[in-house]
């Protein structure tokens, strides 16, 4: 088992030394942070995003097995990997199918209960870009429908949630 999980990684680092493709830069939208994708093959890449966001969701409280709706914003802190299919298409236009996980932290600034909750979610990942001739620049467009499923510790929070992002990125390409 040793073995088989040091050949994995010693492949996966291998493969990744032979890409000479990476991409680094901002991305604005649902998810405001960093972002950094690194094309495996001409077919395969990883994005990874550690951004901020902030909504409005119902949020449940449950107490003595009772369920309360309320309405809750919530703020994010989100580590977003996705694992992406890329298709180039003609004039430096490319088009991303895939999905990944979302985990990180989430702050209700709800005031009748406020609480910190962890965050773990799945979600798929569909995208359009731009990845200029002449310059070392890529600009992209993605939609990133999911679910999440928020707690905390003593269980007296619980957020099950339709967990999507609209994102705009701008990478530089080196």
């Amino acid at each position: 088992m040793k073995k088989l999980f040091f050949s994995l990684v010693a492949l996966i680092f291998a493969t990744a030394s032979m890409a000479q493709n990476h991409e680094i830069g901002l991305v604005v939208g649902g998810l405001n942070g960093l972002s950094y994708k690194q094309h495996m093959t001409k077919n395969f890449a990883i994005q990874a995003d550690l951004a901020v966001g902030f909504q409005s969701t119902q949020l449940g409280i449950i107490g003595d097995g009772d369920y309360i709706p309320l309405q809750a914003d919530i703020f994010d802190f989100i580590l977003n990997p996705n694992f992406l299919y890329h298709m180039d298409l003609k004039y430096g236009i490319y088009a991303e199918l895939g999905g990944g996980v979302s985990a990180g932290l989430m702050q209700t600034l709800h005031t009748v209960n406020p609480a910190t909750l962890g965050k773990f979610g799945i979600n798929a990942f569909a995208g359009v870009g731009y990845k200029m001739d002449n310059l070392p620049l890529a600009f992209g467009l993605d939609f990133r429908p999911g679910y999440a499923m928020s707690i905390n510790v003593p269980m007296e929070l619980l957020l099950n949630q339709f967990d999507w992002h609209l994102a705009a990125s701008v990478r530089y390409c080196f």
